[in-house]
């Protein structure tokens, strides 16, 4: 069966398309969260498809997808992948992310990037990271005489950031492969980047460059499309 044309939101109007601070909104917020509701709901089956079909022996509640909007006008753009108590992951979008959204296809590949960052095991491999920076931190303090408080949080920092980047540009593609199979268009998804995503390229940023994003969405796609799966997590 043909997969249906993902829907797209209404043109702006006067009253959606508004400026707050350096984020365009096109949406309004209940066009925005409508968007989420549905978007979400044709995405969440693929994720979980695709997570369980790479974690065995990690437990039920790992490929659990929860998703949650926080409804506060006052922040700005912002979506992130946490867990809860249980160990269940959460995809979690604001409001004016969705509002600064063009298109339900940019809305799937956000969520198909975040998920991204369950599938791959992100969140355990940071901890990882800084708790080895942080005994590094240990020993530098101690050969420079630096306060070794100071030291640990330091190095705790830079190892949680360390592979910042690169997980970032791992859960790009995976999202890549996960909004295709739900139908979405990751090209036009990854368009959102250089609008709300962060950029860095500094040894403290956690986000790579919009462009080095946008050129790793587009090696994926055409992966996909030469018929190769992206296995690389």
């Amino acid at each position: 069966m043909e997969t249906p044309a993902p829907s797209e939101p209404p043109k702006p109007t006067p009253d959606s398309d508004t400026r707050v601070g350096k984020f365009q909104y096109y949406q309004s917020h209940n066009s925005g969260l409508a968007a989420y509701n549905r978007v979400s709901a044709r995405m969440r089956p693929v994720v979980v498809r695709v997570c369980k079909q790479h974690s065995q022996g990690l437990g039920a509640n790992f490929c659990n997808f929860q998703f949650k909007v926080i409804d506060n006008p006052k922040q700005p753009p912002n979506a992130f992948q946490s867990l809860d108590a249980h160990g269940r992951p959460i995809i979690t979008f604001n409001a004016n992310i969705l509002r600064a959204m063009k298109n339900d296809h940019e809305i799937g590949f956000i969520i198909g990037h975040e998920a991204g960052h369950q599938i791959a095991r992100h969140l355990r491999q940071k901890r990882g990271n800084a708790n080895a920076g942080a005994v590094i931190g240990i020993i530098l303090a101690g050969a420079t005489g630096v306060d070794v408080g100071v030291g640990m949080d330091l190095g705790g920092a830079i190892g949680a950031r360390r592979y910042s980047q690169k997980f970032e540009l791992e859960a790009d593609r995976i999202g890549t492969y996960l909004a295709h199979l739900a139908g979405y268009d990751p090209i036009i998804g990854a368009r959102a980047f250089p609008r709300i995503a962060g950029s860095g390229g500094g040894p403290l940023s956690t986000h790579p460059p919009s462009n080095a994003r946008v050129a790793t969405v587009h090696r994926a796609n055409q992966e996909i499309k030469s018929g190769k799966p992206i296995t690389s997590w």
